[in-house]
């Protein structure tokens, strides 16, 4: 759209704003560009990020000496950001004995990570101490709350179809 009326023609709240206040100049961009969505991935390659995912944690659970089977596992898939796109997570609970224990986990997640090419940061949110790594596409958050610490390892965001996304997911309804 060149003419200014055009495009005030094709947005209609614009055109009444634009009449109501002609004293605002209004910019309107064109759309943006959107790139085509990305081709599903097969199976195989969804297997691969979550064992890359529960290798990453695997890891960091060996680097404080807590066996996977001692401390609470889990992995699961979540919705991505972006629609029709999945993401793996592993996360694990390990149990402090006392609040001021936390250093002594963290401190060896933090060196295991630095050692591995993770970029960290850390910091407080509230009561919770926090660390979070990104290496690539994979991100890991550890927080310490309490007689807790939570780990949890976030891996690649991947397309799929819908049903697949699904059935990942345990949404049922839509195969």
């Amino acid at each position: 759209m060149s003419e200014p009326d055009d495009a005030l023609a094709a947005a209609p709240h614009l055109r009444r704003f634009h009449e109501l206040h002609p004293e605002v100049p209004l910019v309107v961009l064109p759309p943006e560009r959107t790139a085509p969505p990305e081709p599903p991935v097969p199976d195989d390659v969804l297997d691969a990020e979550r064992s890359a995912t529960d290798a990453v944690l695997a890891m960091l659970l060996d680097a404080v000496g807590t066996a996977a089977d001692a401390a609470a596992v889990r992995t699961l898939w979540r919705a991505g950001r972006v629609d029709d796109t999945v993401v793996p997570v592993a996360e694990a609970r390990l149990p402090l004995a006392a609040a001021d224990e936390a250093p002594s986990v963290a401190g060896p997640l933090a060196t295991a990570l630095e050692r591995g090419g993770w970029t960290l940061r850390s910091g407080r949110s509230g009561a919770a101490r926090y660390l979070e790594g990104a290496r690539g596409e994979r991100t890991v958050r550890v927080v310490a709350v309490e007689d807790v610490v939570v780990v949890t390892v976030r891996g690649r965001e991947l397309p799929v179809p819908t049903a697949t996304q699904h059935r990942l997911m345990g949404v049922e309804g839509e195969a």
